[in-house]
């Protein structure tokens, strides 16, 4: 390598070619390095021409890339909301998984605000981002017509098939009938479900599943209250059900964060979970493990949900449309096995 740069020639941005000439390689070689290709380079060079870049402090001019190649290997993820654990653990495979394919990651959080979020879609779009992964706030028929040709969309919790996009979900109609029929198989005669949608909303795949799972089984079935998908949410939806003139026998929770809220209302109330009141939870976060008791839960596969949603970016052609991912009863103490 050539000598070190002096703090005067560190001070005025370093080029591809300072680069090169520090390395002892062409500028060819130090592109290849920062794109990943389309060549090879030997890992010792690929290491020298790292430590020189570092050297002069360079920086990849990711904006000329991009009008070169139409590619920003960018990112971007919309984040409804950045403290739900399961969806923390979604995101942390997706910044992994791009990492591996040499891409940059950016999180922009909307707080679950359908205006923020089309706001948030415009930016990413100027930034001429080569993906957009987001767990909508709108609803399907709003997606549905809006213009999704700008970048390349990949939904994530969206079962059915958006135009012009990808989708990656949990089997979430197969995932609420195996908890549902789990209570039942307790010999619970109706199970009341916690829901983060309108209550009088009954197209959404879990609704769907929880509904079947009674049907399937020749009983009337219980209650749906509205829980924001929040522990708060689950909180005063439990309550609600705990002040009703039928006290629920067993609980389905659209989330681990509504059942925790739930345990919390039934706690206060004296009551004994589950012998007097079960319940079976949804997501199988780490935080599920640390309630009491431990929660039963149907656990989503983060790893190959992240997995497919980054094959869903990468190589779209090459993927469906739409990708269901199967969940795992996860048995503990809250349902009374």
């Amino acid at each position: 390598m050539a000598e070190v740069p002096t703090h005067e020639q560190r001070r005025k941005r370093a080029t591809r070619a300072d680069v090169a000439q520090l390395a002892g390689v062409s500028t060819a070689v130090v592109s290849y390095v920062f794109n990943n290709g389309p060549r090879r380079v030997a890992p010792a060079t690929s290491e020298k021409v790292r430590r020189a870049a570092k050297l002069l402090d360079y920086r990849p001019n990711t904006t000329a890339r991009a009008l070169r190649t139409g590619f920003s290997k960018m990112m971007a993820v919309i984040v409804p909301d950045s403290s739900n654990p399961f969806s923390a653990g979604i995101y942390n495979e997706l910044q992994s998984a791009a990492s591996r394919h040499g891409y940059s990651l950016m999180f922009m959080n909307v707080k679950g605000d359908p205006d923020l979020e089309e706001d948030a879609i415009s930016k990413l779009i100027e930034r001429n981002v080569d993906a957009i992964f987001l767990s909508t706030s709108r609803t399907y028929d709003q997606i549905s017509m809006a213009p999704l040709d700008q970048s390349r969309f990949i939904f994530m919790d969206q079962p059915r098939r958006v135009m012009n996009a990808k989708s990656v979900s949990t089997d979430f109609y197969s995932s609420a009938m195996t908890a549902t029929e789990h209570l039942i198989g307790h010999k619970f005669h109706s199970v009341d479900m916690l829901y983060g949608g309108p209550e009088e909303d009954r197209t959404d795949d879990r609704v769907r599943g929880w509904y079947a799972a009674h049907q399937n089984n020749n009983l009337p079935a219980g209650r749906i209250i509205r829980s924001y998908f929040t522990r708060e949410g689950g909180y005063r939806a439990t309550l609600r059900l705990l002040d009703s003139d039928h006290q629920p026998e067993a609980i389905f929770a659209g989330s681990d964060m509504e059942a925790m809220g739930a345990l919390r209302a039934l706690h206060e109330r004296g009551l004994r979970i589950p012998e007097d009141v079960a319940i079976v939870s949804f997501d199988g976060t780490v935080d599920s493990l640390y309630t009491w008791p431990q929660l039963t839960t149907m656990q989503q596969d983060t790893q190959k949900i992240a997995a497919c949603a980054m094959n869903a970016a990468l190589d779209p052609d090459q993927v469906p449309d739409v990708q269901l991912i199967k969940a795992d009863l996860v048995i503990r103490h809250s349902c009374g096995c």
